[in-house]
């Protein structure tokens, strides 16, 4: 006991807990860990069963369940977690709900891109071009609640420009590969990314691109695109552009 003083000095064990410890480690206990004693248990089977049937038939929030149990939110927590070994968890949202044809389309997709990966391994990989759509949003440098300091009284203040609004929101078409972006488009403000808007794009800046990069290695072009009057005009104009030829994409999840 003193030498557990000395290493653990006013967090050490009572001497007569030590004591009784050592007498029975002495006499062959080798467990560390509680040992069961008689008496009634804090947590009956009943009431493990009812909470569980409660979970079963709907979903329910610690204090509903105490509720309707009529235990404390302790109790349900330790018989959720230690008893029945249950954990919270939220949903998963996806972007958009896939009908049974667009399962089996993506099922089918997916399974050539694999037969062709174990062909042509890493190959393959770098042969893919991918055009998607996305917003960027940009934001001030600093704003005015950011810039405040701490200054002394009666000291001058410092100035700040104010800025005008930025754009916050602008569309941005991105055409890249495994190893970099290779073009990138700003969409102007209140332009709408029509079909006409996507032909103009692709003649006067994708097939240029296209064509020096696929004059040394044929590519695979993958869309990620809206509308299906995009993809029939990229469709045509890849086609046209040379060694570059499109891939089936799976539906969006």
């Amino acid at each position: 006991h003193q030498g557990l003083q000395e290493a653990c000095g006013e967090c050490a064990l009572p001497y007569r807990t030590v004591a009784r410890l050592v007498k029975a480690f002495n006499e062959g206990r080798q467990n560390v860990a509680d040992m069961l004693r008689p008496g009634c248990p804090s947590v009956s089977e009943e009431e493990v069963y009812a909470l569980s049937a409660l979970l079963e038939s709907d979903r329910h929030t610690i204090r509903e369940l105490a509720r309707e149990t009529r235990l404390a939110h302790t109790t349900v927590l330790h018989i959720l977690k230690e008893r029945l070994g249950m954990r919270k968890t939220a949903l998963r949202w996806v972007a958009h709900d896939l009908t049974e044809m667009q399962k089996w389309l993506r099922y089918d997709a997916a399974r050539n891109h694999l037969e062709r990966y174990e062909r042509e391994r890493e190959a393959f990989l770098r042969r893919i071009i991918t055009l998607d759509e996305t917003w960027t949003k940009s934001y001030e440098p600093q704003m005015k609640r950011q810039s405040n300091e701490w200054r002394h009284y009666g000291s001058p203040r410092k100035s700040k420009v104010r800025q005008n609004p930025s754009n916050m929101k602008v569309a941005v078409i991105l055409v890249y590969d495994c190893d970099s972006v290779i073009l990138t488009q700003t969409v102007p403000r209140q332009q709408t990314v029509s079909a006409q808007y996507y032909h103009s794009f692709l003649e006067q800046n994708l097939r240029p691109a296209l064509r020096t990069l696929c004059r040394t290695h044929p590519r695979f072009c993958r869309m990620v695109l809206g509308p299906m009057q995009r993809k029939l005009w990229l469709i045509c104009l890849i086609d046209e552009a040379g060694k570059c030829c499109t891939i089936h994409h799976t539906p969006r999840t």
